[in-house]
């Protein structure tokens, strides 16, 4: 089988062309060398600042395993984005994650270039377009959700 229109295919190669330009416009605007699962955890957690995050969290929002969670967290808080609060009142157990103002800072920093994504991919596309490839993205997504 030709792998080359294939949907796994395709979304791969798109994955690839997507980390390409925000490596490019990182390059050229010398943001610090924040990788991209960095960048939208610090996303996340500010748009849910109003609550404590905490690993589990970061888990099921961008779908990765215990392990991977765990090493994003150390490597965001040896590179000063977060700071971990041991134990909460309710589970002794649970770190919180909280945000440095190193994070707040490569926040304001890279919602530009993010934004600059978003219009890069959603350009010449109807809204009409959008939503069904929305709605087609989360019902490929649903197919895996044992996984």
């Amino acid at each position: 089988m030709e792998p080359r229109g294939t949907i796994g295919f395709e979304l791969r190669e798109l994955s690839i062309l997507m980390i390409r330009f925000i490596e490019k416009e990182k390059a050229q605007n010398g943001l610090s060398d924040i990788q991209n699962l960095q960048a939208w955890t610090l996303g996340y957690m500010v748009k849910h600042n109003d609550r404590p995050v905490f690993s589990k969290d970061l888990e099921k929002e961008f779908s990765i395993r215990k392990s991977t969670a765990s090493n994003l967290v150390k490597r965001m808080e040896k590179n000063g984005f977060i700071e971990i609060k041991k134990g909460t009142q309710e589970d002794k157990r649970l770190k919180e994650l909280v945000l440095t103002e190193k994070a707040y800072e490569q926040i304001q920093a890279f919602s530009y270039y993010a934004d600059k994504l978003e219009e890069k991919i959603t350009a010449n596309l109807s809204d009409q377009e959008l939503e069904q490839f929305k709605n087609t993205l989360s019902k490929i997504k649903s197919n895996f959700d044992e996984c």
